[in-house]
């Protein structure tokens, strides 16, 4: 199991939303506990970087796999996700 660490403008964008897309993303990143269990896809030109869908939003990470981290980096609308990396 890897440990989740979310970015503090990843818990600022979760306390704007409403409490059943909040409920969905954090379903989400809970399950990044397990990074390579679930559907994932890299960024394109970002080797460093993957992400997942949920609905209409993104959930941006990266994966430390010595130090068995997932790092949140963004979450946000998908026509916004992109621009902000």
């Amino acid at each position: 199991m890897f440990k989740v660490k979310l970015h503090k403008r990843v818990i600022k964008f979760l306390q704007k939303l409403n409490e059943n897309d909040r409920k969905r993303i954090f379903s989400a990143i809970e399950k990044l506990e397990d990074p390579f269990s679930q559907p994932y896809e890299k960024v394109k030109g970002r080797k460093d970087l993957y992400k997942i869908r949920v609905g209409d939003y993104r959930i941006i990470y990266r994966v430390d796999k010595e130090d068995k981290i997932v790092s949140v980096h963004l979450v946000d609308k998908r026509e916004r996700a992109y621009n902000r990396l």
